[in-house]
């Protein structure tokens, strides 16, 4: 069966010739679809229609302005994914060499917010210039006063052409200034709002992204009268002038003439790297209908004599109101999702080195709060790791050492490394620890091999002081006790079995084969604070009068448990309160019953940013009174060591501040507040500090800590000989207090 042509496309002709073939099977034709929805709108190419800026001016180096560019990216741009964007970077950075411009092009390439240009050569903002036609001004913004011709009755700025530089927005406000004598509203635009950086690892922190509308100061009027107003543009504009002409065609106080605008160029700035730039979207210009239009078209071509056309303008005629029929397609601000699922890869690249290397930089250059105490030498330190990247084969453990020395710079004891899956097989099944003298001696341990008071002589080939020193070059830290413990952690890490030489307390040196042991019961067993002293009565050290508390998560772990130690010391002459390893409890209130009256917790301040631009710090501080009942009101010392580290430290900056106890031990750690964690290409996590926190009367806390009135550092003969010297002496200052 044959139908006519002119049926052929009809849907009854379409049924007919569907029912045919299907009898006959012998038809070519497939039968018709089913009716799909329409596809969605595709975004307008905007990467053509942005005018570069300059070349950069600065010495930094192209890595520096790779990471500053990729931080505005990650936090400041629309989409949803960390993943995508930090994705995009690691591609364009694999290769034996980098080479910048190709990695700028690259990673615009797969991008839709971001675009990669040549930049253009140094281009100053022109004086400005005013043009008569009779009645009618033809205005070039620019560098000093623009004064109209007297009798002036329609005016035209003109964008085209208009280089990208300094001064920009200010002289675009001035031109239109001289032209009104009302206010003109702008555009507001959407923005990212980070308090804090946002934990890519735990989905419940203190740290939060969202997004905010950002009202934009009206323009100022200084003319006599409103005059009609023509916007002259052409195919490619400064974001500065695309946002200006947005914005006045929006409020409908100017015509286009020219070129359509694209609204991304407007929401777009420019960050160069070297001869190569990159423009990024960092906002979406939003009015109370909701997004803009991809683009604004032009209400006429660009005339022939623009003077005769100006002079046509109805004086009391407005531009017409924005069409907003089309679908919008440019991306959206939505919230940033954190990254899940595995991100890890088979072999680890130098992209993924080099990127992570990056992003690290990128994000502590934004949220890290301690630079003003630690110094900030973190861009060379960035140049120097990444130049290590090319020097030797890139694995885990080493992308993983190169991460771990850029965060040492931070002098911050929450800087950790994760890997996954972890290098790590197992762990040394000996607590290490400093002693007086700089030794390295065993605390405790689990094996017969190691025993208290053994001092460690050498790692494999190399001396304890060699080992610690390259070791300690990569740790991070606030204090040299803090920094020292970590460094001994990492030793106890294995990968396999490790060669050690051990000296006993006799002097007596022999070689000990460590093996790894798996199992979190091992660490359990272990523990990882200086006493596993049990809380009681302290008869068996001659002093039946007084009481000890333990907080440290090796012993006690239960808040009942500890609140019923203290109705048991409320007869005691004085109390021992051990803040020496982690609260393994709610400190907060726990405290709350050895404070008498009112008490405040420290200062904890975020950084907010309300886009890329707008800084500001949130200050914080909780007022507490202590708890009328269970509560000890004797005197009291607080142990602290280079273990008591961010909340052992919170707990015991309210007790030493409300001077409610003499401090004995070592220092502290030096490092609280809350911290944050960046999620890295190839299966790397990076943590680091993002709240500052400052003691009650606003001094610096980081890097300084808890200082004890009574220093008292363990010998390798209090090891050896299971004497807790620190313990001791809080023993003796209560004593004499009696």
């Amino acid at each position: 069966m044959r139908m006519p042509e002119s049926n052929a496309r009809s849907p009854l002709a379409r049924w007919l010739l569907a029912a045919a073939c299907a009898f006959h099977s012998a038809c070519g034709d497939d039968p018709p679809s089913p009716p799909t929805e329409p596809p969605p709108p595709q975004a307008l190419d905007w990467c053509p229609h942005v005018t570069p800026g300059v070349a950069s001016s600065s010495s930094s180096s192209s890595a520096l302005a790779m990471s500053e560019a990729h931080a505005l990216v990650r936090f400041f741009s629309p989409g949803s994914s960390y993943r995508e964007i930090d994705t995009a970077l690691t591609t364009a950075l694999e290769g034996t060499t980098v080479d910048w411009n190709g990695v700028a092009r690259a990673y615009a390439e797969a991008l839709d917010s971001v675009c990669a240009h040549d930049a253009t050569a140094t281009a100053p903002l022109p004086a400005a210039q005013v043009e008569q036609a009779d009645t009618v001004a033809i205005l070039r913004p620019g560098t000093g006063e623009l004064v109209l011709p007297a009798g002036t009755r329609a005016v035209a700025i003109d964008l085209r052409g208009l280089p990208d530089a300094p001064g920009l927005e200010e002289a675009l406000a001035h031109a239109i200034a001289v032209v009104s004598n009302r206010p003109i509203p702008r555009v507001s635009a959407r923005v990212r709002v980070h308090d804090g950086m946002t934990d890519e690892h735990n989905a419940q922190n203190v740290y939060s992204n969202s997004t905010a509308l950002l009202a934009a100061p009206d323009y100022a009027a200084s003319g006599a009268a409103d005059l009609p107003v023509a916007l002259l543009t052409g195919p490619s504009l400064p974001p500065a002038a695309a946002r200006f002409a947005i914005d006045l065609r929006t409020a409908r106080r100017a015509w286009l003439w020219g070129e359509p605008v694209l609204t991304a160029v407007a929401e777009s700035r420019w960050a160069p790297l070297g001869t190569v730039g990159l423009s990024i979207r960092t906002s979406r210009l939003e009015d109370g209908a909701g997004p803009l239009p991809d683009q604004l078209p032009a209400d006429q071509a660009l005339p022939a004599v623009v003077a005769d056309s100006l002079r046509e303008l109805p004086s009391q005629e407005a531009p017409a109101a924005l069409e907003r029929s089309a679908a919008v397609a440019r991306t959206g601000m939505a919230r940033r999702r954190l990254p899940t699922g595995s991100n890890a890869q088979v072999a680890r690249t130098a992209g993924i080195a080099r990127a992570s290397l990056l992003i690290v930089h990128g994000a502590v250059r934004r949220f890290f709060p301690y630079f003003h105490v630690v110094g900030d030498g973190i861009d060379a330190r960035l140049e120097e790791t990444l130049a290590a990247v090319d020097t030797a084969p890139v694995n885990t453990q080493r992308t993983r050492q190169l991460l771990r020395r850029f965060g040492n710079v931070l002098q911050d004891g929450h800087v950790f490394v994760n890997a996954s899956p972890s290098p790590v097989i197992g762990i040394l099944p000996a607590l290490l620890e400093e002693v007086a003298g700089g030794d390295v001696v065993v605390r405790r341990s689990l094996v017969p091999e190691f025993q208290p008071g053994d001092t460690l002589v050498r790692v494999g080939e190399r001396s304890t002081a060699e080992w610690y020193a390259e070791e300690l070059s990569r740790t991070s830290a606030a204090t040299h006790g803090y920094r020292h413990e970590l460094a001994t952690r990492r030793l106890r890490e294995l990968t396999g079995p490790l060669s050690l030489v051990m000296r006993g307390p006799d002097g007596t040196e022999r070689t000990v084969q460590a093996q790894p042991h798996a199992g979190g019961n091992i660490v359990e067993a272990l523990g990882v604070s200086p006493s596993r002293r049990a809380s009681g009565w302290l008869g068996d050290l001659g002093a039946p009068s007084l009481y000890y508390i333990t907080m440290s998560s090796d012993v006690t772990t239960d808040l009942d448990a500890a609140l019923q130690h203290l109705d048991t010391a409320a007869s005691a002459q004085g109390l021992i309160v051990d803040m020496r390893g982690y609260p393994g409890f709610s400190h907060y209130d726990f405290i709350s019953h050895l404070i008498q009256g009112p008490y405040v917790s420290p200062i904890f301040r975020v950084g907010r940013w309300t886009g890329p631009d707008q800084h500001e710090i949130h200050e914080d501080q909780y007022a507490f009174t202590g708890s009328a009942t269970r509560a000890y009101s004797g005197p009291m010392v607080l142990l602290v060591g280079p273990r008591s580290v961010s909340a052992a430290e919170n707990f015991s900056t309210m007790l030493v501040a409300a001077n409610r106890a003499r401090v004995v031990g070592q220092r502290s750690a030096g490092t609280n507040g809350s911290i944050t964690n960046l999620v890295l290409p190839g299966g790397f996590r990076f943590m680091y500090t993002g709240t500052e926190v400052l003691w009650p009367d606003r001094s610096t806390f980081h890097g300084v800590g808890i200082v004890p009135d009574d220093e008292i550092a363990p010998t390798t003969e209090d090891f050896a000989l299971n004497r807790d010297s620190q313990l001791l002496k809080a023993l003796n200052v209560l004593q004499a207090h009696e």
